[in-house]
C-alpha cells in the first residue's frame, strides 16, 4: 500500500515567505521543464499556442517558454501569485483553488493547447479544508473538458530517491510510471511522450538554502521515513492527448 506524504510543518503561504521553493528557480532544476518545452515547440512550430499552468507555484516554467506561448498560471496561494507577478509582470496569473477555477473555465468554454501539472499530482489539496484532491478526477477533467482538439496534457512528477535498494531511482521511477500511466489510461488518454530527467547537483543547491524542503534527506544512506523523501531528485514527464497523430515525433 502506498504511503501518504508526510504532514507539512508549514503552509504554502508561509513557504513563499522564505526560500523553501527557491530551488525551483535554480539552473540545476532546468531538466524538470526542458522536455516539456522541447515537445511543445515541436508540436506547435512557428505558431502560437495556449498553456494553462495548474499549481504554477513560482512560475519557474515561464523562464523556458517561447514568446508565442499564451500563458495562464493558476495557484491557490495568494503569496505565490504575488511572487509570480513580480517576476513575470507581462504574464497572466490567477489566485484560485482548482475546484473553483476549473468549472468556471468549462462554463466559459475555455480550451488550452497545453495543460501543465508540474509537481501537482499527489500534492493537490483544497485551500480551505486541506482535504486531498482526487488526482484521477483532475486528470479526467482536464483531458475531457479543457484540452483543445489539438492539445496535450502534461504531467511532470518530481520525485526524490536515494541509495537504499528499496528507494533507488529505478524503484521509485517504476512505481510512479505505473501509477501515472494507469490514471491516464483510465481517463482515456493516449501517451504521446515520456521522459525521465535527473536533476544533477540540485541536492547541493538545496543544502545552501535557509529552509530545507521536508522531502530532502541529507544522508543518502539514511532510512527514509516515507516514499516521498530522498537525497536526489528526478522527474518523470508524461504527455498525453485524446486525438490521433498524438506526437510530433511519430
Amino acid at each position: 500500500m502506498q504511503q501518504a506524504p508526510p504532514d507539512r510543518n508549514t503552509s504554502e503561504e508561509e513557504r513563499f515567505q522564505d526560500d523553501y521553493y527557491s530551488y525551483l528557480e535554480s539552473p540545476e532544476n532546468t531538466p524538470r521543464y526542458k522536455p516539456t518545452v522541447c515537445f511543445l515547440n515541436d508540436a506547435f512550430p512557428q505558431q502560437s499556442f495556449s498553456l494553462l499552468d495548474l499549481g504554477c507555484g513560482n512560475a519557474a516554467l515561464c523562464k523556458y517558454l517561447p514568446e508565442r506561448c499564451d500563458y495562464l498560471g493558476v495557484d491557490h496561494s495568494d503569496l505565490a501569485i504575488k511572487h509570480c507577478l513580480k517576476l513575470f509582470p507581462q504574464k497572466k496569473f490567477i489566485a484560485e483553488d482548482l475546484s473553483a477555477i476549473l468549472p468556471q473555465m468549462v462554463k466559459k468554454n475555455q480550451k488550452f493547447d497545453a495543460i501543465v501539472m508540474a509537481g501537482l499530482l499527489f500534492h493537490s489539496t483544497d485551500k480551505n479544508t486541506l482535504e486531498k484532491k482526487d488526482d484521477q478526477e483532475i486528470i479526467e477533467f482536464c483531458l475531457q473538458k479543457l484540452v483543445s482538439d489539438r492539445g496535450y496534457l502534461v504531467i511532470i512528477v518530481p520525485f526524490a530517491y536515494g541509495d537504499r535498494p528499496s528507494h533507488s531511482l529505478f524503484a521509485r521511477a517504476q512505481l510512479l510510471q505505473n501509477s501515472v500511466k494507469s490514471m491516464i489510461e483510465k481517463a482515456g488518454g493516449n501517451m504521446a511522450y515520456e521522459n525521465i530527467s535527473l536533476l544533477t547537483g540540485l541536492e547541493n543547491r538545496i543544502r545552501q538554502q535557509k529552509t530545507t524542503p521536508d522531502w530532502f534527506v541529507e544522508d543518502s544512506n539514511a532510512d527514509y521515513a516515507n516514499l516521498y523523501a530522498g537525497t536526489y531528485m528526478a522527474t518523470w514527464t508524461f504527455i498525453s492527448s485524446l486525438h490521433s497523430g498524438i506526437s510530433p515525433y511519430s
